[in-house]
C-alpha cells in the first residue's frame, strides 16, 4: 500500500462502477466526511495513490473561523486573558475603561513577564510558554483569541529583545490574510491590552469582572478599587488536600443543582458532574467542591474551558472527593448514612459507626395521601417496626399497634436504606395485619395475609367477633421465628380496594361501645381520597359531601333508622336554615308532606 501504485483505474459506463451506483450518470470524488466534493464528468479517470504515512495538521482555513471559537462573552474574554496575566508571573491586574480617541476602550493590563515573541500572540495552537508551565497548566495558545473579530490594540515586553512591542489588530485582521505590523512601544515589563468596547459588553462590565475576579488569586483592580475575592471553599466543613487539589466538603439541605460550579481552575470555575452523598431524611446531603493548585492531568475541554474533560484523572478526583465527604461525615457526633453508604465508605477505608439508631414513630396511613405521616422520633432500643399495609388496615389496627403498653414496645416507620445494620435487623417487626371475623354463617379474613377480598354487596352490620391478628418476626431474618398476637376490635372499615363507601364493608362487633362520630372518622380516614380530575369539585366540597354519606350510614348502623333521619334533619336544619333567624329570635317549625309551617318568636 505504501509503494505508490495507483489502487483504481477505469473510465466511467453506465450508470455503476465497481458495483456502486452513481446519481445521474455522476460519480463523486470525496463527498460529505471524505475530504473533497467535486464531482466527475463521465469521460474523467479515477486515479489516487495513497500516501506512505499521516500525521495530525491543522488545516490553513481554521484560522478563517476563528472569530466562532468563542461566543464573544466578556466573560470569556476576561477569563482568558486574566489566566494570561497569572501564568507571565503578575503579581495583579488592573482592568479599566477608558476613552480613547473617543471610542469606549477596555484596558486590561498587567506586570508579568510580557510577551517574549510577538508570533506567539497569533499562532493558534501555540501558546509560547515555557516547558513547564505546558505540563503544568496545559495553555493551548487560544486564549487571545477569545477576542477575535474586535479591534485590539496588545502593548507588552520582550525579554529576549529587551525592548517593548506593539501591534493593532483591526475587527477585520483576525483570519491571517493581511500582515500586522510590530511597532515600538513605550513599555518597560508586563502587558497591556486595549479593546474597543462593544456596547452589550459596557453594560455588563461591572458584574463580569467581579464575577471574573471573585475567586481568581492574584488582586484585581477595576477602576482603580480591588474587587473582592474568596476562596472557592468559603464554608466548607472540611477541607484537605490530594494531589495538587483543594477539596472541600460541603452539608446542605437538598441537592445543588447540577450546573452549580464545582471546580476552579484559578478563578474559572466549571460544573462537574458528581453524585455527593444523601442521608436518609433526603434532604441531608453532603457534596464537594475542588480548587485546583497544581494538577496537569485534570484539564478542561478548548477552546472555551466550560467543561471538564473526562479523563481517568478526573475519575480518580470524583474518589478522592467522595472519600473526602466519608472523611468529613466521620468527624460529626452521628450520622444517618444508608447502610450501602457505609459499606461504600468502607471500602475507600473510612471507617464509620453505624448510623444513629433511631426511626420516626408509626402513624397509620391515610387513603387520601400517597406517603405515610411520620411520627415523633423513637430512639429508644425498645423498638417494633410496622411493615407498610393498606391504608383501612393500618387505620383499623392503629389503636393496638400505636399503644406501646400493649405491644410491649415503641412501634416505628421502617426503613429500607438501614437494612443491614446490626441494631436496625434486630428489630422485631409486625410483618402483617389480618382481621378475621363470623359472618352469616361463614369464617373470614381480610388482610395482608388473604389474597381474597371481601364481597362487595356484604352488608354494613354487626358481627359476633372480631379479631385483629398480627404476624410478629423476631428480626429482620430470613428464618426469624414468627408468632400471631390477637385482639378484639370494636369496628372494621374494609376498603376492598376501592374508594367508595358502596363497596366497602363496615362491621361492628356486637357489644362494642362505637360511637357515630368514631366510626365516621374511621371511614374518612381509610376512604376518602379525593378525585383529582379537572372536572372534579373543590376537595373540601367532596369531603363534605363523603362525610355527609358516612354519618347517615353510621347513625343507620349505630342508632337506628328512625334516629338516622331525625339527626339528618338536625343536620340539614342547622347548616342551612338556623344561621338566617335573627338574633334573640327562636323559630318553630311544623313540616310534613307537601306542608311547611315556621313562626318567630322571642327566644325564651
Amino acid at each position: 500500500m505504501g509503494s505508490g501504485k495507483p489502487i483504481m483505474r477505469g473510465t466511467l459506463s453506465g450508470s455503476k462502477i465497481a458495483g456502486r451506483s452513481t446519481p445521474d450518470q455522476k460519480d463523486w470524488r470525496g463527498g460529505s466526511g471524505c475530504g473533497g466534493d467535486n464531482w466527475l464528468r463521465p469521460d474523467q479517470e479515477i486515479s489516487m495513490s495513497l500516501p506512505a504515512s499521516i500525521q495530525p495538521r491543522v488545516g490553513p482555513s481554521l484560522i478563517t473561523r476563528v472569530t466562532r471559537l468563542y461566543n464573544g462573552t466578556i466573560a470569556d474574554c476576561l477569563h482568558e486573558l486574566l489566566q494570561n496575566a497569572r501564568r507571565a508571573g503578575a503579581g495583579a491586574i488592573g482592568i479599566d475603561v477608558e476613552d480613547i480617541d473617543g471610542v469606549p476602550t477596555l484596558s486590561i493590563c498587567d506586570d508579568g513577564c510580557g510577551i517574549d515573541d510577538p508570533r506567539n500572540l497569533l499562532t493558534l495552537g501555540q501558546s509560547g510558554w515555557d516547558p513547564a508551565m505546558a505540563v503544568r497548566e496545559d495553555p493551548a495558545g487560544m486564549g487571545v483569541f477569545s477576542l477575535a473579530g474586535r479591534r485590539v490594540t496588545v502593548r507588552s515586553w520582550s525579554r529576549s529583545a529587551q525592548a517593548g512591542w506593539q501591534v493593532t489588530i483591526p475587527d477585520n485582521g483576525w483570519e491571517g490574510q493581511m500582515p500586522l505590523a510590530i511597532e515600538p512601544a513605550n513599555i518597560t515589563g508586563g502587558t497591556q491590552i486595549f479593546v474597543a468596547l462593544p456596547a452589550q459588553w459596557a453594560e455588563g462590565i461591572d458584574v463580569a469582572v467581579k464575577q471574573a475576579a471573585l475567586h481568581f488569586p492574584l488582586p484585581v483592580h477595576f477602576r482603580g478599587e480591588e474587587v473582592k475575592r474568596e476562596d472557592f471553599l468559603t464554608e466548607a466543613l472540611h477541607v484537605e488536600t490530594h494531589q495538587g487539589v483543594r477539596i472541600g466538603v460541603f452539608h446542605s439541605n437538598g441537592r445543588p443543582h447540577w450546573n452549580v460550579p464545582r471546580i476552579n481552575f484559578h478563578g474559572v470555575t466549571v460544573p462537574c458532574s458528581h453524585e455527593g452523598v444523601s442521608e436518609v431524611d433526603g434532604f441531608s446531603f453532603w457534596h464537594a467542591k475542588v480548587d485546583i493548585i497544581d494538577a496537569p492531568a485534570l484539564q478542561l475541554v478548548l477552546p472555551a474551558r466550560k467543561e471538564m474533560v473526562e479523563n481517568e484523572a478526573l475519575n480518580q478526583l470524583r474518589t478522592a472527593m467522595e472519600a473526602a465527604i466519608y472523611r468529613a461525615i466521620a468527624r460529626q457526633p452521628a450520622h444517618r448514612l444508608p447502610f450501602r453508604s457505609w459499606q461504600r465508605a468502607a471500602e475507600l477505608g473510612i471507617d464509620l459507626p453505624e448510623a444513629a439508631a433511631w426511626l420516626d414513630g408509626w402513624m397509620p396511613k391515610l387513603a387520601d395521601s400517597t406517603s405515610t405521616p411520620a411520627g415523633p422520633k423513637v430512639a429508644s432500643k425498645e423498638m417494633m417496626i410496622v411493615s407498610h399495609s393498606q391504608a383501612d388496615l393500618e387505620q383499623a389496627a392503629a389503636p393496638i399497634i400505636g399503644n406501646a403498653g400493649l405491644m410491649g414496645r415503641q412501634t416505628v416507620d421502617p426503613e429500607p436504606a438501614f437494612e443491614g445494620y446490626s441494631w436496625y435487623d434486630r428489630l422485631p417487626r409486625i410483618t402483617a395485619i389480618d382481621f378475621t371475623f363470623d359472618h352469616d354463617g361463614k369464617s373470614w379474613i381480610y388482610g395482608d395475609s388473604s389474597a381474597e377480598y371481601l364481597p362487595p354487596d356484604m352488608p354494613a352490620s354487626r358481627v359476633a367477633n372480631l379479631m385483629l391478628d398480627l404476624s410478629i418476626a423476631g428480626d429482620g431474618g430470613d428464618h426469624a421465628a414468627t408468632c400471631v398476637r390477637s385482639f378484639d376490635i370494636p369496628m372494621l372499615v374494609a376498603g376492598n380496594d376501592t374508594n367508595s363507601i358502596d363497596e366497602a364493608a363496615i362491621l361492628i362487633r356486637e357489644g362494642a361501645d362505637v360511637k357515630p362520630d368514631d366510626l365516621v372518622r374511621l371511614m374518612e380516614a381509610s376512604l376518602f381520597c379525593a378525585s383529582e380530575d379537572a372536572d372534579s369539585d373543590s376537595w373540601e366540597t367532596q369531603r363534605d359531601r363523603f362525610c355527609a354519606e358516612a354519618r347517615n350510614l353510621a347513625n343507620t348502623l349505630l342508632l337506628g333508622e328512625e334516629e338516622a333521619l331525625i339527626a339528618q334533619l338536625r343536620e340539614a336544619v342547622f347548616g342551612h336554615v338556623v344561621w338566617l333567624i335573627p338574633h334573640g329570635r327562636q323559630m318553630l317549625v311544623t313540616a310534613s308532606t307537601g306542608t311547611l309551617e315556621l313562626t318567630l318568636s322571642p327566644q325564651v
